[in-house]
């Protein structure tokens, strides 16, 4: 096979100055003072803060949400809701939907003992 003048690679432009980036970091900055840190005194309660402050940026951190139970929960606390529904026992029902709330716990896997 036999390469051609066109198949070879053209030099740079002399046209174009290269380009530079002089923005501020963006993402991921290791950098010293780039606004990832926030010194602890200059945290405050939302109650301390005015909010119509134009110098002040308020960030509000959502509340922690409580964990959504697992598939094996769920059908745990399901089954205690139907069980003490249909038995009439409100306690049993009770612990069914705390586990659905993520609240309860499943009890331990209980083992049968085998005897030779």
């Amino acid at each position: 096979m036999s390469s051609s003048k066109n198949d070879a690679p053209r030099p740079p432009s002399k046209d174009v100055e290269p380009t530079k980036a002089n923005t501020a970091p963006q993402q991921a900055s290791t950098s010293t003072d780039d606004g990832t840190h926030i010194p602890a005194d200059q945290i405050r309660n939302p109650s301390e803060v005015d909010r119509n402050d134009p110098n002040i940026k308020v960030v509000e951190i959502p509340a922690e949400k409580t964990r959504s139970p697992s598939f094996k929960e769920q059908v745990f606390g399901y089954a205690k809701v139907i069980r003490g529904t249909a038995l009439g026992k409100s306690n049993v029902k009770e612990h069914g939907e705390q586990v659905l709330r993520g609240e309860g716990a499943v009890p331990a896997k209980r083992r049968s003992s085998t005897s030779d």
